[in-house]
């Protein structure tokens, strides 16, 4: 089952190689020791979670006035029908209500929790490092909410490279707001394809140390079933 999972983490990964602000997974093991009644102890080697790979992804620059990427610590927060999700996928663009929202139309949120509204009669906005949000005279119209988590490890995927969790997040530290840019994924293909080819080896050998115990067993209930032969 662990390696089942760590091959699904690595092909997802893999697939994602081109992502926008996608973090790769892997899967943590941790060894098990059980000691039998007669003899050594055995060991087992047990999948226990899934971790993100919080690790920046490079930034691309795209000259695109609506592209934001995030440098540092830091997640943009978003309006869906199932309440704020968390991204680092910043390829936003003004709706027909002048609101900066995602790929799938979810709203942008600002720091005071509203949809982001960029006016559409002034020429492109300008939006500094600290998310600041100003038109072309200078104006400022708002700020963009970026926050953080104490642990990144307690956000679960919640599809469209959203993240969704159960703590509440805080207010991000450290962190640069890139205009004209995105972050591109943090996954090494070149690595993962390593990684997916080395485990499926594993896999292979696994399996076939498991048909070879299954054969063993039967051929030796085989015996046992036999009558007895007398001389």
């Amino acid at each position: 089952m662990g390696l089942q999972r760590e091959l699904s983490a690595i092909a997802n990964n893999v697939a994602n190689g081109n992502t926008t602000g996608f973090k790769g997974q892997r899967v943590l093991f941790s060894e098990y020791l059980e000691q039998p009644r007669i003899g050594e102890k055995i060991s087992y080697v047990q999948d226990r979670a899934m971790a993100f790979d919080m690790t920046e992804g490079p930034l691309q620059s795209t000259g695109n006035a609506y592209d934001l990427a995030i440098s540092g610590n830091g997640y943009f927060v978003v309006d869906t029908p199932a309440g704020p999700r968390y991204t680092r996928t910043g390829n936003f663009k003004p709706d027909q209500e002048g609101n900066l929202v995602t790929s799938q139309g979810y709203s942008v949120l600002d720091d005071a929790n509203n949809p982001v509204s960029v006016p559409m009669d002034q020429g492109p906005i300008t939006i500094d490092a600290l998310g600041f949000l100003r038109t072309q005279d200078g104006a400022e119209i708002g700020r963009m909410q970026i926050v953080a988590f104490e642990n990144p490890q307690v956000l679960d995927r919640a599809g469209n490279n959203l993240y969704v969790s159960v703590a509440e997040p805080v207010e991000a530290e450290n962190f640069k707001v890139v205009q004209g840019a995105l972050e591109g994924s943090n996954v090494n293909s070149v690595s993962e394809i390593t990684r997916l080819i080395e485990v499926h080896r594993s896999y292979e050998r696994t399996s076939n140390m498991i048909q070879q115990e299954h054969d063993r067993i039967r051929d030796g209930i085989r015996r046992l079933g036999k009558p007895l032969t007398s001389s």
